[in-house]
């Protein structure tokens, strides 16, 4: 699917929803959910692709796999939180939205937990053998 192809697809159920809006809004947001869900199962295909070029940079530059693992991770993390912050502002459930924001956050701390770690590790150890 290409951008026309998705952008048509966004403007034509936002349009719709908006129509419908004004007689039924829980069916709006039902369309609203479910373009996102189309939308999104049509370009999961492309991580396919993205995945193996970031093995193959992994590879190539002989960079920790462990690295690469908490960096996608921390993507889809943004990914899915965003989502569904959208999913909620548009709900009108804002306070439940600024909830999935803190999670989503917390989330990357302890994904990326192991890093810090790393990182400090190597700092202290330049520390001492200076």
């Amino acid at each position: 699917m290409n951008i026309i192809t998705i952008a048509a697809v966004a403007i034509v159920s936002a349009i719709s929803a908006v129509a419908i809006k004004k007689h039924n809004g829980e069916i709006s947001l039902m369309l609203s959910i479910a373009c996102g869900v189309i939308l999104l199962t049509a370009v999961i295909s492309f991580a396919a692709a993205i995945l193996q070029t970031v093995n193959k940079i992994a590879a190539a530059s002989d960079m920790n796999i462990e690295y690469i693992k908490i960096l996608l991770k921390v993507i889809g993390i943004c990914i899915v939180t965003e989502l569904a912050v959208s999913v909620c502002k548009e709900s009108g459930q804002q306070a439940i939205a600024t909830n999935v924001t803190l999670a989503g956050k917390i989330l990357i701390m302890v994904t990326s937990l192991p890093l810090y770690t790393e990182i400090l590790n190597t700092v202290v150890s330049l520390v001492e053998n200076s």
